[in-house]
């Protein structure tokens, strides 16, 4: 008779290990939470917000601990009996969602395998990918064009315009020159001089857009060399569709490991460099008189003030959310509004801030709202008049462009081009923008379905 071998052999407990590329940053300094958060990045630029607990167990992931390793160095740093199930917990729901830890092999692979043609061929429960998150109104439409090595360049280029003289002298410089058009009269000759000298010379408009179109991939290098002055390291530059129109984007996410004044300038740095593009324009019109660059100049005047504005993700929201240290206010839009009902509780998400930053937000919101929804009352009210004649506006440039075309007119069938496309690209960015909030709405409600499928097979709920 033969004989068994009962004993087990040691089963290969998997020790959990940091995402390579994953840096672990520290506090979030001059936050408006009241209690500390901690920041980790992630290797694709990703910056993610941790609690102090969470933060404190991925110092300790070395890939040499494994579960009851940790927990017994989580316990003898903050005092208390930790065991390898709570530690486990924090790792599959706090640091793998937001791919800083790998994935556990034992739950299978992050990506799904093909459907299985038998019950042995059945692959295990595939880990849900790393969460990304899907802020709202977030420029999406985009395209890189300067890589992030080219960029650490340029940010170096102009890094010696940041010292506090430098900036002292170049904004008062902007200030003297704007002093000196508006005590000649500068503004008043707009109407006339301009009028007239772009009807004699077309071609001028081009020169216009051009010159605004270098201006704004200057401000996008305001934004990279006071990131890299402030000890943070840019990423890359390129353009895209931001609501309905098109802009230029620089990726300086790694400035949340700035404190308050570091990102404030980070946040500033595009309209410095506009003022600065503003005081060598508005020197150049002094000297040579020419209309055309008093309208450029006008209209960056205006550019400018419009990236203040905080209701929508331009320079003044980024200035607005480290003002008050929360770096997403739109994701706190909807908790503050279900918080001012009076028969419900205040919402965790806007408990967890601290009271002053708490007033800022909701007013922050009590402005938004209006702002957001006068825009869409207003494309509702005026589309039935607006889409015909645009649709006919389209109809006669392309008319155009073909007539210039064939009388070799090149300037005009350039200029007819450029109005061409932007003509389009508002409808463009507003029909991507209506898929968007449809997609966002069906997630929405596809995960309450399936929660109540779940409920009713399992009988119970997971913990949040």
């Amino acid at each position: 008779m033969g004989t068994t071998d009962d004993t087990l052999a040691p089963s290969a407990v998997p020790v959990p290990r940091l995402v390579e590329g994953t840096e672990l940053i520290g506090r979030y300094q001059g936050s408006g939470f009241t209690e500390p958060r901690h920041l980790a990045r992630r290797g694709d630029g990703q910056v993610v917000q941790l609690s102090e607990l969470v933060y404190l167990l991925a110092t300790f992931v070395d890939g040499r601990r494994d579960l009851d390793g940790l927990a017994v160095a989580i316990g003898a740093e903050i005092d208390r009996r930790v065991t390898g199930e709570q530690v486990a917990f924090l790792l599959d729901n706090k640091l793998r969602p937001p791919g800083l830890v790998a994935p556990d092999p034992a739950a299978g692979p992050v990506i799904p395998a093909e459907p299985a043609t038998s019950p042995a061929d059945a692959a295990p429960s595939p880990v849900p990918a790393p969460t990304r998150p899907d802020p709202l109104l977030m420029l999406k439409y985009r395209v890189g064009l300067v890589p992030e090595r080219v960029v650490w360049v340029i940010a170096g280029v102009f890094r010696p315009l940041f010292p506090a003289p430098v900036v002292a002298v170049m904004l008062a410089g902007f200030a003297v020159v704007d002093a000196l058009i508006l005590a000649g009269g500068g503004l008043g000759q707009i109407p006339a001089h301009s009028v007239r000298a772009f009807s004699d010379q077309p071609a001028l408009i081009l020169l216009v857009l051009a010159l605004i179109l270098v201006a704004g991939g200057f401000h996008e290098c305001g934004h990279a060399a006071a990131c890299r002055y402030g000890g943070a390291r840019p990423g890359v530059m390129g353009i895209g569709l931001y609501l309905v129109w098109p802009a230029f984007y620089s990726t300086v996410t790694d400035a949340y490991r700035l404190n308050r004044a570091g990102r404030l300038r980070v946040d500033l740095g595009g309209m410095y460099f506009n003022a600065i593009s503003m005081s060598a324009i508005g020197t150049a019109y002094l000297i040579t008189g020419s209309p055309w660059l008093l309208v450029t100049l006008v209209a960056m005047h205006v550019e400018t003030m419009w990236q203040f504005l905080p209701s929508v993700r331009l320079d003044g929201y980024y200035i607005l959310t480290d003002l008050a240290g929360v770096p997403d206010l739109f994701s706190r839009l909807g908790p503050i509004l279900r918080s001012a009902l009076p028969w419900r509780e205040t919402h965790p998400r806007v408990a967890e801030l601290k009271p002053w930053t708490r007033r800022i937000v909701t007013l922050w919101v009590a402005l938004t709202i209006p702002c957001l929804s006068f825009w869409v009352v207003m494309f509702l009210l005026l589309a039935p008049r607006v889409l015909p004649a645009a649709w006919a506006a389209l109809l006669w440039q392309l008319r155009a462009i073909t007539t210039a075309v064939q009388a070799a007119h090149i300037a005009a069938a350039a200029l007819g081009a450029v109005q061409l496309v932007l003509l389009v690209l508002p409808y463009a960015g507003l029909t991507l923008i209506i898929a968007n909030l449809g997609r966002r709405l069906y997630y929405a409600v596809r995960p309450r379905h399936a929660r109540r499928s779940a409920t009713t097979r399992e009988g119970h709920r997971a913990p949040a």
